[in-house]
């Protein structure tokens, strides 16, 4: 019996007798040949003990002087793997045993010992009782004590069908994975430990416009903006400490990629790891969704925007209040709103017609948004009627404002040449904040001093009151821009 124990000692036991031989893991493989052919010489009981002790296929050969390979002995392992029923009779040629393709192999072999006076190794393919296999065979020359002449070869044969099989299946898989990296539509990188690339397939290449061959090795960082490579160097440590597999990385928007001309884009980013050989991988699925992404701020301006005017429209303006009154109710801060009508607008259409009335609100919108603040939103209410949200901002100022505006859209005609002299004016209502109200009563205030300054004679601005009839602590006060 034939063991090693946990040092790396080789142990050979036979009967009662142990041989014990200590020696590295890189000589163990040469002592036991070596071993192995001395015994090869020997023609005695305990040498075929031996070889039925061995875990492999074992055959020695003689060679007589005709250059045939005669058998000497064989052991059970090899009889079996060869399909060889029992024990052929020493002196026998081996053609009485062994298929014919076997014995040229083995006469080939033969000839490549005597050249090279060593050992050859090689992997045979046969099929044995009508099942293929693969087979290692090893042979080793035996020379005479002199060294003069070859006598003997010890062959050895093990069975790497198993192996062969798995390292085919693993070819297959590799080529199926292979072929669905390259010919996936999304980006695969993997990364090392280090953040050093290690795949990078060909949607990566068209993505980035890199080649394979120019980014692996490099660091993940070459795909990032500046700006962007601390964060995913942190977003990769938190995740290779964590006990999750795979993640989404952060959302869409805050995922950016660098290509190779230096322009960016919006990315989807999937993240997953593995261990291999004790040490981190990370395999990225990387999509680009700039398009998406357009089409999501697309989507959005449209549904905040007016399409004629290129202001906000109402349901945007009021999302806004809302937002700026619940400021104002926690931290006591100021708001003014005005509401905006213009004056005799179903006029302006019947007399000159429904593009030019598009026109005049196309102007007014941009005499708005030209008198906003950054922190302002012009909006347009509805038909020819706009409001204008001013946060921190008291109605003195707001009504300053208002005055300012009233000028500038009596001026809108000088940019619309149709008009001749058609002066534009319109009916401003303007309300402040109060402590408690919501944006249902602020819009109510501004909504009925605009129709009192077109009652009273438009062209004009109008401050809204209580019930009251007081104005957030003030006296209500008209102004015509006359």
């Amino acid at each position: 019996m034939l063991h090693l124990d946990a040092s790396g000692r080789l142990f050979i036991g036979i009967r009662r007798v142990t041989v014990a031989c200590s020696c590295e893991w890189s000589r163990l493989k040469g002592i036991l040949e070596a071993w192995m052919i001395n015994l090869a010489v020997a023609d005695s009981a305990d040498t075929a003990q031996i070889f039925e002790a061995v875990g492999a296929g074992i055959i020695v050969l003689e060679i007589d002087a005709e250059d045939s390979l005669r058998l000497v002995t064989s052991n059970d392992i090899y009889r079996s793997m060869y399909g060889i029923a029992s024990e052929p009779a020493a002196g026998c040629c081996i053609d009485a045993f062994l298929p014919a393709y076997i014995q040229r192999h083995y006469q080939q072999q033969f000839q490549v010992c005597r050249e090279t006076r060593g050992a050859v190794d090689c992997e045979l393919q046969l099929e044995v009782k009508g099942a293929p296999c693969w087979h290692r065979v090893r042979m080793a020359p035996v020379f005479s004590a002199d060294e003069s002449s070859l006598t003997r070869i010890l062959a050895t044969s093990v069975d790497i069908t198993q192996e062969k099989m798995y390292a085919e299946q693993l070819d297959i898989v590799s080529s199926r994975l292979k072929a669905i990296v390259d010919s996936a539509h999304d980006a695969i990188i993997s990364i090392d430990e280090g953040h050093a690339i290690k795949t990078f397939n060909q949607a990566a290449e068209k993505l980035f416009g890199y080649t394979r061959e120019s980014v692996v090795g490099k660091s993940i960082d070459t795909l990032l903006p500046q700006r962007a490579r601390q964060h995913h160097a942190d977003h990769i440590r938190s995740f290779g400490h964590s006990s999750a597999k795979s993640r989404a990385m952060e959302t869409r928007a805050e995922v950016t990629g660098l290509r190779s001309d230096g322009s960016e884009f919006a990315a989807e980013v999937a993240i997953a790891k593995i261990d291999v050989h004790g040490k981190m991988e990370f395999t990225a699925i990387v999509r680009d969704i700039s398009v998406q992404m357009r089409l999501l701020d697309e989507l959005r301006l449209r549904a905040t925007t007016d399409p004629l005017t290129a202001i906000s429209n109402r349901r945007h303006l009021l999302e806004v209040a809302q937002t700026e009154i619940e400021r104002c109710a926690r931290y006591d801060h100021e708001l003014s709103l005005l509401l905006l009508d213009i004056d005799d607008f179903k006029s302006i259409n019947d007399n000159y017609g429904h593009a030019l009335g598009d026109e005049v609100l196309v102007q007014l919108g941009r005499v708005l948004k030209s008198r906003s603040r950054l922190l302002d939103l012009p909006a347009r209410w509805g038909g020819e009627e706009f409001c204008l949200l001013i946060p921190e901002t008291s109605l003195h100022a707001a009504h300053e404002l208002c005055l300012r505006l009233l000028e500038d859209i009596r001026h809108i005609h000088l940019n619309i040449p149709a008009l001749g002299n058609r002066v534009i004016t319109a009916s401003l209502g303007l309300a402040a904040y109060r402590k408690g109200d919501d944006i249902d009563t602020l819009v109510h205030l501004a909504d009925e001093a605009m129709y009192e300054a077109k009652n009273t004679g438009k062209n004009r601005v109008c401050l809204a009151c209580d019930e009251s009839g007081k104005h957030s602590g003030q006296a209500r006060v008209d102004a015509c821009a006359d």
